[in-house]
C-alpha cells in the first residue's frame, strides 16, 4: 500500500528535468553582437507599464503549480504538458543559439516597488533570447490544458486563462518581449501541444491494442 502511495509521486519527479533544461538559458543569456531587433509599429502603440511586472513574476509559480496540479488531476495531460514545455524551451534555445534577437527597453523612471523590480529583471536578464517568448509559450501550453479539462474543473480553467491572459501580456507591457517574439511563442507552443499529444494518444491506443490481443 505504501509502494502504491510512493509510486503515485514518481511522475512528478520528472518535473526535475526542467531544472538542466532551464540552465541552458544562462549559458545563452549574454549580449550578442548583430542581435536583431524584432520590434515593430505595435510595440511602439504599447506602452511601458511597470505595474504589469507583477503578473509577469508569477509566471514561474503559475507554470510549476499548474503542472503539479495536472500530474494529480489528469495524468496523461501532465506528460504532454511537461513534455511541450521541456521540448518548447529547447526548440527556443536552439533559436536563441542560431539566431539572437533584441528588444529595446525604456528607461525606468521612479522609486516604487515596481520600478525596482523591473530594474532588478532588467539587471539579471539580458535583452537578448527573444524570439520566441519562453514566457508566452510555456503559459499558453498550460492554457490548452487549462481549456482540454474546462468541463472537469470550470473554476481552475478560469483561473489559469484569467492569469494566463495576464502573463502574456506582461511580457509586452514590461517590454520584455515584442509583439512577434509572443506570436511566435504562441505558435510553437500549439504545435508542439499537438505533437505531443498526438504521441501520447497513439501509445496510449497501441498499448490498447496489444493489451485486447
Amino acid at each position: 500500500m505504501k509502494n502504491n502511495k510512493f509510486s503515485a509521486f514518481i511522475p512528478l519527479s520528472y518535473l526535475l528535468l526542467l531544472i538542466p533544461v532551464s540552465a541552458l538559458y544562462d549559458v545563452l543569456n549574454h549580449s550578442t553582437v548583430g542581435a536583431v531587433n524584432v520590434t515593430t509599429k505595435i510595440d511602439e502603440w504599447i506602452p511601458f507599464t511597470k505595474e504589469f511586472i507583477v503578473p509577469y513574476l508569477l509566471w514561474f509559480p503559475y507554470l510549476y503549480g499548474a503542472l503539479i496540479y495536472y500530474c494529480f488531476a489528469d495524468r496523461k495531460l501532465y506528460y504532454v504538458t511537461l513534455s511541450s514545455v521541456l521540448f518548447g524551451k529547447l526548440t527556443s534555445f536552439s533559436v536563441y543559439y542560431m539566431w539572437q534577437t533584441t528588444v529595446t527597453r525604456p528607461e525606468v523612471i521612479g522609486n516604487d516597488v515596481f520600478a525596482n523590480l523591473v530594474r532588478y529583471i532588467y539587471s539579471i536578464d539580458q535583452p537578448v533570447n527573444c524570439f520566441p517568448s519562453i514566457h508566452v509559450l510555456t503559459t499558453f501550453v498550460i492554457m490548452i490544458t487549462a481549456y482540454k479539462r474546462k468541463e472537469q474543473n470550470k473554476w481552475v480553467y478560469g483561473l489559469l486563462t484569467f492569469v494566463g491572459v495576464l502573463i502574456i501580456l506582461s511580457t509586452l507591457f514590461t517590454k520584455q518581449h515584442a509583439f512577434v517574439d509572443a506570436v511566435a511563442g504562441a505558435v510553437l507552443g500549439s504545435f508542439l501541444y499537438a505533437a505531443m499529444h498526438y504521441v501520447f494518444e497513439s501509445r496510449e491506443q497501441k498499448v490498447t491494442v496489444q493489451a485486447g490481443v
